[in-house]
């Protein structure tokens, strides 16, 4: 059943639409114009009521809201066909208009089937997306027995088509698998001791202070202990020292030990930007108008995103190339991925098939 409409839009986010709507100067701007004209024209045509003919008042109130609904519907739907995100002030006032401005409240789509059949008592050990050979699936894990599965896999389905048709997610197929309930083994005597040394490791560097990241114990040949120290730790010598002598007391001062100096700041914008290229893939993977094969990323030596699509390399398609990363930019310039983009400096490369850029 459609939810009702509700054409009610005040004229404070009117203002806001105005303000914080971003344009594309050689895309919008004739839009925007055209917007704001007829809502002078408006203004400037509605007759002035009495105070007192309070019903008159606001019977007219309700209609200039209207017809202000329907003209921004049709005059903005240029910048909605042109641009898949926009700026959080436009998405509210757009989410006030039916349909169109839905696909501003998103989450992730994988998150959102995990959490409704979590919601619904579905013994589901895992949701994701896979993109392999060229496929893009939405793949649901349920954990029991053959019986188990077979009772439930029709709702499960249901749930998951309903949401991706909602999502208008038209490029994933779905599909659904059954596991065994995963039994945990007891460790055996040698993932008890790495166990223990990894915990000596690090019980003796916090106790003297020393910053590390990650120590890992690994039982291959030969033994080797891997540690991850920020870059502005000086105190490699002294550290090595501190973990052979931990590697003795366990008798297996055989163990070779690597340590490596991580950046932080470039770390910390590496995390960023994985959570940035996650956002931007959401719909453009999801949406076969997109021709987005897979999403991906680098900050090395700056932020770059990378966007794979299925066109052949033509000039209409590098046009269209053009258009994708404009949509990307204006995403980017939201108040939210501002706060995740921390003014970096990046590109967006897209390449068609073969690997071939198209901008």
């Amino acid at each position: 059943m459609k939810k009702p409409f509700n054409s009610y839009i005040d004229d404070n986010s009117l203002e806001k639409l105005n303000e914080e709507l971003i344009w594309k100067p050689t895309r919008k701007q004739k839009h925007k114009q055209r917007l704001l004209e007829t809502i002078d024209q408006l203004e400037s045509s509605l007759p002035v009521k009495s105070k007192r003919n309070l019903f008159s008042i606001k019977q007219n109130h309700f209609v200039r809201n209207i017809v202000y609904c329907g003209i921004a519907l049709f005059l903005l739907s240029g910048a909605f066909i042109s641009s898949a995100f926009v700026s959080p002030a436009m998405a509210q006032v757009a989410a006030k208009i039916p349909y169109v401005g839905q696909i501003f409240k998103q989450k992730p789509v994988a998150d959102v089937l995990y959490q409704e059949l979590e919601k619904k008592g579905y013994k589901t050990a895992s949701v994701g997306q896979t993109y392999y050979g060229g496929k893009k699936e939405l793949v649901v894990s349920v954990e029991g027995s053959e019986k188990y599965f077979n009772k439930v896999r029709g709702d499960i389905t249901d749930i998951a088509t309903n949401i991706l048709s909602k999502r208008q997610y038209d490029a994933y197929k779905f599909k659904i698998e059954r596991m065994e309930p995963y039994v945990y083994p007891e460790p055996n005597a040698q993932e008890k001791k790495i166990e223990k040394i990894q915990t000596d490791i690090s019980t003796e560097l916090e106790k003297h202070h020393y910053d590390f990241l990650i120590a890992n114990v690994s039982f291959s040949s030969p033994p080797t202990v891997e540690l991850e120290i920020p870059n502005t730790e000086k105190r490699v010598e002294e550290i090595k020292a501190l973990i052979h002598a931990v590697l003795v007391e366990n008798k297996t001062e055989n163990a070779s030990i690597k340590i490596k100096k991580i950046n932080l700041k470039k770390r910390d914008q590496d995390n960023r930007w994985g959570t940035i290229v996650t956002d931007v893939g959401e719909d453009l993977l999801g949406k076969k108008k997109y021709h987005v094969k897979m999403v991906g990323y680098s900050v090395h030596p700056e932020p770059q995103l990378f966007i794979y699509t299925s066109l052949n390399v033509s000039e209409d398609n590098k046009k269209f190339a053009d258009e994708l990363k404009g949509i990307i930019d204006e995403f980017l310039e939201t108040k939210e991925m501002k706060n995740k983009v921390k003014g970096d400096s990046y590109t967006v490369v897209i390449y068609g098939k073969g690997n071939k850029k198209l901008n």
